[in-house]
């Protein structure tokens, strides 16, 4: 007896811990000071009490007693992790429904399986080997399910906050599964055989509409996939014209030159040195605006770097530089586009915030033989908006909405590189780092 007892505890704390671990993963907590961390801790040995208990003074299955954990759950969530009720309940229900279910389900296979008419009492109302059996069965297929769960955390999150509402249809659907099945504990429905057609519609239900889903979030997925690729596309050609711009008022300048200079040799050779000198500084002007500075020796880096120092300098925002020399080849320039001028745009966005006389940006990039390192750092109104991890841009065009940012993302996974950032009194500081070796 004291065994089942020690199994039982054992596969109830599985249950319990199974559900706080997806909450540790998946967010962040609230404090991780040690009061809070040790109420964090009591609040899942509670929940764990009252299982145990209930289990063994009252019942295996209760659809109120799940009820009752969703609810303690969900308190516990909002209270020491950052998640929204909303989200806090839709994990909860979806996590006790289908544990609930699984349950359910091997408790009415066992009894065909173990040829037993009271295997499913048993299991229901006694603490004997068959619902230790059932426990087992159950807790280990949700034990792999959190581990694959794990495994694709960022693809898993993603697909969460997406489709929030399809997670909804599903947890609606398993719990009117569990409000129809559940009659198998009630003899008079037993015995009629009624539950048979329950057991065998509404998983066949679940599998049709679990495979639903995963076709219709692929689908949905690889057209917005086509559709990011078109558009980071038509973000990165918009960069490049850009650049070539400037390398066409450049030639024009220097194309008309040879007049200029022609010019200048009639003014000289009629002795009018006052007209030739206010010549000269008319013709200069136009040169020095579209002046070429060498910040890196990195042809499109450098173009880049003046660009956006020009764009800065319209919006009276304080620009500083300081670089090495960066190889070409090593980063390709098309990555180039997308990094560092979403990077650049972002800073610049942000200082547009403040006022006038509170806009900065400085950058720093230097190159080794193993690595690229850019660090960007930039004066913000201390507002940092997250989606799933990554920074959320705050344009207003849904169009080009997080674009920038995802075609950032992708030239970090591209090169193997990290992006990391942090604010410090509404400073904000953002570091990449690539290594030259791409991904596959």
């Amino acid at each position: 007896m004291i065994w089942l007892r020690v199994a039982q505890g054992v596969l109830c704390a599985v249950e319990i811990c199974g559900l706080y671990y997806l909450l540790q993963v998946f967010f962040d907590k609230r404090s991780n000071k040690a009061w809070s961390n040790i109420l964090w801790f009591l609040s899942g040995v509670l929940l764990w009490g009252l299982t145990v208990y209930h289990r063994e003074t009252v019942a295996m299955y209760s659809r109120y007693y799940m009820f009752l954990c969703i609810t303690l759950f969900v308190l516990v969530s909002i209270s020491f992790y950052r998640v929204k009720f909303i989200k806090a309940l839709l994990i909860s229900s979806l996590y006790f429904v289908i544990l609930y279910f699984l349950d359910l389900l091997f408790s009415y296979t066992g009894q065909y399986f173990f040829i037993s008419i009271d295997f499913i009492n048993c299991v229901q109302n006694e603490l004997c080997w068959k619902r230790i059996l059932t426990m087992s069965i159950s807790r280990a297929i949700l034990c792999i399910g959190l581990i694959g769960i794990i495994k694709k955390k960022k693809l898993i999150g993603q697909t969460f906050d997406k489709y929030q509402l399809m997670f909804w249809g599903f947890v609606s659907v398993v719990y009117i599964g569990l409000y129809f099945c559940e009659r198998i504990y009630y003899v008079p429905y037993r015995l009629k055989g009624s539950t048979d057609f329950y057991f065998i519609l509404f998983p066949s239900l679940l599998i049709l509409f679990f495979i639903i889903i995963v076709i219709y979030i692929m689908y949905i997925e690889k057209k917005n996939e086509i559709h990011l690729v078109n558009s980071q596309n038509n973000l990165i050609e918009k960069n490049y014209q850009e650049m070539f711009l400037l390398y066409q008022k450049r030639e024009r300048v220097f194309h008309d030159m040879k007049n200029h200079l022609a010019v200048l040799s009639m003014l000289i050779a009629e002795r009018d040195l006052d007209r030739a000198e206010s010549y000269i500084g008319k013709v200069t002007e136009p040169i020095l605006k579209l002046e070429h500075k060498k910040y890196t020796g990195n042809r499109i880096v450098d173009i880049i770097l003046a660009d956006k120092i020009e764009k800065a300098e319209n919006n009276d925002i304080d620009f500083m530089v300081k670089t090495g020399i960066i190889s070409e080849g090593r980063i390709q320039d098309i990555d180039w586009c997308s990094i560092l001028s979403n990077l650049l745009d972002n800073a610049i966005e942000a200082c547009l915030k403040l006022k006038e006389s509170e806009r900065w940006i400085k950058i720093n990039i230097n190159q080794n033989e193993c690595a690229t390192i850019i660090n960007i750092s930039n004066t913000f109104d201390g507002k940092i908006q997250r989606d799933n991890g990554w920074l959320k841009s705050s344009k207003n065009n849904e169009y080009m909405h997080g674009l920038g940012i995802k075609s950032v993302q992708n030239s970090v996974e591209k090169y193997n590189g990290i992006l990391e950032y942090r604010a410090e009194m509404k400073i904000f500081i953002l570091n990449f780092i690539s290594n030259f070796r791409l991904s596959a």
